[in-house]
C-alpha cells in the first residue's frame, strides 16, 4: 500500500490524565447527562462511566469543534455522542440512527430532559441511512455488526461522502490484534447474552483491509490505536478526501 496514499500512526498511549478544572467540567458534565437518564442506576452508571473512561468521545469532540458543521453518527446507541457536543457548546444539528429502539427512545428523552437542542435520533438501518448535508460522519464500534457484504456497501458510502467535503471518523475493534482482539470478541459476547445488543453479526474487520478498501476508493485515511486504559483492539480511523 503507498505510504503517500494512507498514513498509518501508530499511537501507543493515547490516553492522558486530566487534573484540576478541565476534569472536574468533564465529570459535571457527565453526570448531568447520566442523571437525565431515569431508567436506573445501573444505566446512570453506564452512561457517566462510558462518557469519561471511552476516549472517543473527546477524540471526536476535538474533530468536531476543528471541522464544524452538522454530524450524523451511524449505531449511535443512546445517542451520548450528541448530547456531550451539545454539552461542550456545538450548537450544529446532530442526526444519530440506530436500530435499537430503546435506546432512541431513552435518548430521545434524555436530551429533552437536557433541553439539549438540535438533536434528532431514529431506529434506522446504518447502511441506508442518509449521509447528505453531514459535515461530520460517525461510525463508532458498530462495523462489526454487519456482513462483509454490509461493511463494503456501507465503506462505499463513507468514502463517497468523505470524497465530497465530509470528515468520516471510525472507530471499531479490529481482528488480528493478538489478546486484545481475543478480550474484545469476549466482551461482544457478553453484550450479547446480556440483551445489550440483540442479534446481528460479530464481524470484525482487520485494519489493514479497511485501510485499503478506503484508499481505492480515493480517500486518505489517518488510523491509530484507540482503546485508552482498555484492553480492547479499538483503532480510529479518520477519513478524508484524497484531492
Amino acid at each position: 500500500m503507498p505510504g503517500s496514499m494512507v498514513a498509518h500512526m501508530v499511537v501507543m498511549d493515547d490516553f492522558h490524565e486530566e487534573t484540576g478544572d478541565v476534569a472536574r467540567d468533564r465529570r459535571m458534565k457527565a453526570r448531568k447527562i447520566a442523571d437525565a437518564f431515569t431508567q436506573g442506576r445501573w444505566l446512570r452508571g453506564y452512561v457517566r462511566g462510558k462518557l469519561l473512561a471511552d476516549p472517543v468521545f473527546d477524540v471526536a469532540l476535538e474533530a468536531v469543534r476543528k471541522k464544524g458543521g452538522c454530524v450524523t453518527d451511524l449505531g449511535c446507541g443512546l445517542g451520548l455522542f450528541g448530547l456531550w457536543l451539545k454539552a461542550h457548546g456545538h450548537t450544529a444539528a446532530y442526526r444519530g440512527c440506530d436500530l435499537g429502539g430503546w435506546k432512541i427512545d431513552e435518548g430521545r428523552a434524555a436530551a429533552l430532559r437536557l433541553a439539549a437542542g438540535d438533536i434528532t435520533l431514529e431506529e434506522a438501518d446504518m447502511v441506508e441511512f442518509p449521509l447528505e448535508d453531514a459535515s461530520v460522519i460517525c461510525a463508532f464500534d458498530v462495523l462489526h455488526y454487519l456482513s462483509e457484504e454490509q461493511q463494503k456497501k456501507l465503506v462505499l458510502r463513507l468514502a463517497q461522502a468523505a470524497r465530497g467535503g465530509s470528515l468520516v471518523l471510525v472507530r471499531n475493534g479490529m481482528r488480528g490484534c493478538g489478546w486484545r482482539s481475543s478480550i474484545t470478541l469476549l466482551e461482544e459476547w457478553w453484550t450479547r447474552c446480556s440483551g445489550w445488543i440483540r442479534g446481528g453479526h460479530i464481524n470484525f474487520p482487520r485494519l489493514e483491509w479497511l485501510l485499503s478498501e478506503f484508499e481505492r476508493e480515493g480517500c486518505l485515511v489517518e488510523a491509530r490505536p484507540l482503546w485508552g486504559r482498555t484492553p480492547f483492539s479499538s483503532h480510529l480511523l479518520r477519513v478524508v478526501s484524497r484531492h
